[in-house]
């Protein structure tokens, strides 16, 4: 099964200007997804480097030689949902769960074991996720000590 699951355990409900369910939701519309569709796009894995190459016989039945695009159905199918207070699941709709899966997990092809890591939380995001809630986190902090 593909999903992230992006939980916070600290309680800001006492801090005004802070919900942090939706913060979470932000991180992973604005970072996150964006985050794994880029690197669909651009051919590169979620831990770095490039994803294996598609096997000729796939490029002639696809007409390119991208990976993880034919129909566009996988890239356009991740999504999020809230599930429990401050914790927000990214995952794949439909089909495409299935698929992504296969793929993530590792597929044998003539040329041996190919693993397609694309679906996860990479470095940038991660590093977009914390650079966000700092800033967050900040403005909260700076807004609170001017109505002192």
């Amino acid at each position: 099964m593909l999903k992230i699951k992006v939980i916070n355990r600290i309680d800001f409900s006492a801090v005004e200007n802070m919900n942090l369910q939706k913060d979470l939701e932000k991180i992973a519309q604005n970072i996150i997804i964006p985050d794994i569709e880029r690197g669909i796009d651009s051919g590169v894995a979620i831990v770095g480097g490039q994803l294996p190459h598609n096997e000729p016989a796939t490029i002639k039945r696809k007409g390119h030689s991208r990976q993880l695009i034919e129909t566009g159905k996988l890239k356009s199918s991740f999504f999020y949902k809230t599930s429990g207070k401050n914790k927000v699941i990214i995952s794949i709709s439909g089909n495409r769960k299935a698929i992504g899966g296969y793929l993530q997990d590792g597929i044998m092809t003539k040329s041996g074991s190919k693993q397609y890591v694309f679906f996860g939380i990479s470095k940038d995001a991660e590093d977009g996720a914390h650079d966000y809630m700092n800033k967050r986190i900040s403005e909260v902090c700076k807004n609170a000590s001017g109505k002192r």
